[in-house]
């Protein structure tokens, strides 16, 4: 007796337009035409991949003699991709609004990272209670606001048992339907946990390449990730912990000069990491370097404006020199309490002077390579992920924020909102 076969599950959508970014264009410059403009668009799914995308006899209602598939009408939408976080810390426990009031007074702030380090821990004696409390709903919201495909950090348990606890969580919930989809990267070097803070370097850095790396990667990290600062981890720390990690099968992408200069932009371009982060600091020569060698740089708008930071990324010099730019919240509790790309985009352009099209390939294309991931573009034989947005025009993406212009998101085919 043969089994049964499947049915195909098939998806026509319409909308007013559709922005692809499939594109080959540069990101400086570009406009909505180069990214990848589609008027009065039809595109058809079956089983979570685009099939055909503007397509005539869609268009007409014609099948090919297959059974017609369900439709969803999205005629007052932009479609455009799902958005693609590139950095985020979005696995931790506590509240840190303290902190944020303590710094509206010009007061120091009386938590920091060792009060979430510490929460953290706490709630990773039930990671199951952990997730469905705490993480589901936060990452629930981001897919709600159109982020389909999230770079997602450990580094706010910082001891073996607790970064392989949080790897789990991501292994086994990266697929799940009602969340992005998840991208785990090992966040071992993000600061000293309490136990180090006596001893500083090289005990923590040994102890992260000695037990904790090959744990990280056995444990499903993709990426590793350092906070390589003045005062943090220095190059030459970094540089250890990074080599190691890529001994171990990880992709790298570094947090660099974030809050002052320390040559972290240039170490990370000598090792090809796939992304610098932040680069608030950066000079000349880090900009040819992540420029010439296909280095994306991951900008977060919101950080700079939460924290009131001096200087920010020189993301215009980044583009006119061939640079790939990505937007990304930082989402996380003590510096960038912001989980809505929409907004920012908006910072992005705010703060950066970049235009509508730019920004919409920042939090799509630009930031999907970064990730070295299959998202940021919708096209024939791609993932069906995208977000439909309550627009006139594309110009306007990135000029309304705070709130949510998302009408439908739907990941690998299905409608989650």
């Amino acid at each position: 007796m043969k089994s049964a076969v499947p049915e195909t599950k098939r998806l026509l959508v319409r909308a007013k337009m559709v922005i692809t970014c499939d594109t080959d264009a540069p990101q400086c410059g570009i406009d909505f035409e180069a990214l990848g403009r589609i008027d009065n668009a039809a595109m058809l799914i079956e089983d979570g991949i685009i099939t055909s995308l503007c397509h005539p006899e869609l268009a007409e209602g014609r099948h090919g003699g297959k059974p017609s598939p369900e439709e969803l009408d999205l005629g007052n939408c932009i479609i455009v991709p799902g958005f693609v976080d590139a950095h985020a810390h979005p696995l931790y426990a506590g509240n840190r609004e303290p902190d944020f009031a303590a710094r509206t007074r010009g007061e120091p702030p009386p938590l920091g990272m060792r009060y979430t380090i510490e929460q953290t821990r706490e709630a990773l004696l039930d990671p199951v209670a952990f997730y469905e409390r705490t993480i589901r709903p936060r990452l629930h919201a981001m897919l709600a606001h159109g982020t389909t495909t999230l770079e997602t950090k450990t580094g706010y348990a910082l001891h073996k048992p607790g970064e392989t606890a949080l790897l789990d969580l991501i292994t086994q919930h990266r697929d799940d339907p009602d969340v992005p989809w998840l991208v785990a990267t090992f966040l071992g070097a993000h600061a000293l946990p309490p136990e180090f803070e006596i001893e500083r370097e090289p005990g923590f850095i040994d102890y992260l390449i000695d037990q904790v790396i090959p744990a990280a990667a056995a444990h499903g990290a993709v990426y590793a990730d350092a906070f390589c600062e003045p005062g943090f981890f220095s190059p030459e720390q970094t540089r250890r912990y990074l080599d190691a990690a890529r001994l171990h099968g990880m992709r790298l992408r570094v947090h660099c000069d974030e809050m002052a200069y320390g040559g972290a932009a240039a170490m990370a371009a000598q090792l090809e990491v796939d992304a610098v982060d932040h680069c608030n600091y950066i000079r000349e020569d880090d900009v040819r370097a992540i420029a010439e060698r296909g280095i994306v740089a991951v900008a977060c708008p919101a950080t700079i404006l939460f924290l009131d930071l001096p200087q920010r990324a020189p993301v215009r010099a980044l583009l006119e020199a061939g640079a790939m730019v990505a937007l990304a919240s930082d989402y996380n509790p003590g510096t960038s309490p912001c989980f809505n790309l929409q907004s920012v985009a908006y910072f992005g352009r705010k703060l950066f002077g970049l235009s509508a099209a730019e920004a919409l390939y920042a939090v799509t294309r630009a930031a999907a390579h970064s990730l070295r991931r299959d998202a940021g573009s919708l096209r024939v034989g791609g993932p069906a992920d995208f977000v439909a947005l309550q627009m006139d025009s594309p110009e306007e993406f990135g000029w309304e924020f705070g709130g949510n212009l998302a009408a439908a998101v739907v990941k690998n085919g299905e409608l989650v909102r």
